[in-house]
């Protein structure tokens, strides 16, 4: 190996083992971040991958896939879409359909806003507790999620991750609260500002201004139930030390 040096004016090289070495490019950055963290890689990985199934609802079309993902059975008569009751669907044993939503994404900022938010706090939590319970908090905040919103608003068409992201920044909030000395690490300028994003979406004003319909029932579900879990993870690590 060499490096070039300035000597009286004149450029010489020198055999060395100084020479500034190239630091690992952004893709192997991203990989070795998914290797550390393969449940939260793992989740944005297949939302983006599925991002495609609702790609031509603006314009009516809607596919196999997005008719398997959806939260309930439906059919298309003229014009109209007729949905069947939970009930039914459970009965057919679709129960898939509780979680699927979580991946159905309206639109490139949907899915982005989404990733990003997961990928930020999704991490801090699989680092400081591990993949499977980052698991099966993402799923039970988005059971919670989807069926507060089918429950307060009936049926109809409802997805994106952004239930599980409540989910995740409930779960967050009170570890760090009941456990501050292995405090997640999240600013408090991201709670709030995640908060009143749920407030704002639930006073309508996202409506009034044309920003499309938010799934505010689904937040807040998926915010309660990350925040029980929290409550008993931290509980639990309390008692025995662990975590």
């Amino acid at each position: 190996q060499f490096y070039a040096a300035w000597q009286s004016g004149e450029l010489r090289l020198e055999a060395g083992s100084n020479m500034p070495r190239q630091g690992p490019s952004t893709l192997q950055r991203l990989l070795n971040s998914v290797w550390r963290m393969p449940v939260t890689g793992s989740f944005v990985i297949i939302t983006l991958l599925l991002y495609p199934v609702t790609m031509g609802l603006d314009e009516g079309v809607l596919n196999a896939w997005f008719a398997a993902m959806s939260f309930l059975q439906f059919e298309l008569r003229g014009d109209g879409v007729y949905f069947t009751d939970l009930s039914t669907t459970l009965a057919d044993g679709e129960y898939w359909r509780l979680l699927t939503p979580m991946f159905l994404h309206f639109g490139i900022l949907h899915v982005v806003f989404n990733m990003l938010w997961f990928w930020e706090i999704g991490r801090r939590i699989e680092l400081r507790n591990g993949g499977l319970l980052l698991l099966v908090l993402v799923l039970v905040s988005s059971l919670c999620s989807n069926l507060l919103q089918y429950e307060m608003t009936g049926p109809g068409f409802f997805g994106g991750m952004s239930g599980v992201v409540f989910g995740l920044l409930g779960y967050s909030l009170v570890w760090s609260k009941l456990l501050p000395q292995r405090d997640m690490g999240l600013p408090h300028s991201i709670y709030i500002f995640m908060l009143g994003f749920m407030v704002v979406g639930f006073s309508g004003l996202f409506d009034l201004l044309g920003l499309g319909n938010l799934a505010n029932w689904a937040h807040l579900g998926g915010l309660l139930a990350g925040a029980v879990m929290g409550a008993v993870v931290a509980g639990v690590s309390k008692s025995r030390g662990g975590f």
